[in-house]
């Protein structure tokens, strides 16, 4: 059941580009959803997202995972 909460939160912040948006979303505070995503990279050995100062975007690993989850 874990790995499907990892995939929604993934889901969710692909859809909204913001992690707090997204931790709203699937109730959960945004540092615990941002350890879902990291843990989630860790597992998957790529990291799903591009992080900046102005948001969140899918990187080139994380966009066709997306494609496949939405």
């Amino acid at each position: 059941m874990q790995h499907l909460r990892s995939l929604e939160c993934f889901v969710a912040v692909a859809q909204s580009k913001s992690i707090r948006a997204a931790a709203e979303t699937v109730f959960l505070s945004s540092s615990a959803l941002n350890r879902q995503i990291l843990e989630l990279e860790e597992e998957l050995g790529a990291p799903l997202f591009e992080r900046h100062a102005r948001g969140i975007r899918l990187s080139a690993a994380g966009s066709p995972r997306f494609q496949c989850n939405k």
